[in-house]
């Protein structure tokens, strides 16, 4: 493993509901001696940047580490309990890739008692730019194109007033999925009043509907959040597809809150 910083992303799993998004950056000196930090829920409502230290077992080819102290978060820690991570991450490395993976456990600061526990699996997302310009596949298009897609375009719903779009066609498309961390959010979903998807639980693999219109000109979605999870609020990415358009919807609530989402047909001229 070279010494340059290095970049993982991936995930940390705590239990069967509960995954989270999770990078690692570092570099390793000379002595195999491990300094960077590591991201949990990297543009979320939880990030939290962490030093973290260690050490490389060359031999064995492992990376040991411990997360020390917060560098920035945006939860309120004064309110929120730490978990620092403890983790040995085994290094592998093919054609096309490099990965790390491996066990965590967690400590509160100052005490031995565990306080979470899970693996962690992450891939070096430098070593995957280099391998898709070698078959061609520019990472850098690849960037801008998902760029068009990104947060920054999500529209969000956090209250009762609701959010309306303007759509083509006679159906919509919905993709839904939880684009956080799973922690066993629960939805309901009502068009027009009639219920198309029943306490449904959000997960990271995304539920595609087909969903017809009426012919009113105005067509009235409601997602009811039945729970918060493990980790408030309940909240549900949707992607909205048309014919002609696509919107990034996220939803936010807390338990029995209902969101809004009318889809207005546009007018033929």
């Amino acid at each position: 493993m070279a010494s340059d910083t290095l970049y993982f992303v991936g995930n940390i799993k705590v239990s069967k509901k509960v995954s989270y998004k999770y990078n690692l950056r570092f570099a390793i000196d000379a002595e195999n001696r491990l300094t960077g930090y590591s991201l949990s829920d990297p543009g979320g409502p939880n990030e939290t940047k962490t030093k973290i230290s260690g050490n490389y077992d060359s031999v064995n080819m492992v990376i040991n580490y411990e997360e020390k102290n917060v560098l920035r978060s945006k939860v309120d820690l004064q309110k929120s309990d730490l978990c620092f991570v403890k983790a040995s991450l085994k290094f592998k490395k093919s054609k096309t890739l490099e990965t790390l993976s491996g066990r965590f456990t967690g400590f509160e600061p100052g005490k031995t008692e565990i306080c979470a526990s899970g693996e962690i699996k992450l891939i070096n997302t430098d070593r995957y730019k280099v391998i898709m310009k070698q078959i061609g596949e520019d990472p850098a298009s690849q960037e801008a194109n998902s760029a068009s897609n990104s947060k920054d375009k999500t529209v969000k719903i956090t209250s009762d007033k609701g959010k309306e779009f303007l759509v083509t066609g006679n159906t919509v498309k919905f993709t839904i999925w939880d684009n956080g961390q799973i922690d066993g959010d629960r939805i309901s979903i009502m068009i027009n009043g009639k219920t198309i998807l029943q306490d449904y639980n959000i997960a990271a693999t995304a539920k595609v509907m087909e969903i017809p219109l009426s012919d009113n000109a105005v067509d009235t979605v409601t997602i009811t959040a039945l729970n918060e999870g493990t980790l408030p609020p309940n909240t549900a990415a949707i992607q909205i597809d048309t014919k002609s358009e696509q919107y990034q919807v996220l939803t936010q609530a807390k338990v029995n809150e209902v969101r809004t989402i009318y889809l207005r047909k546009k007018t033929a001229r």
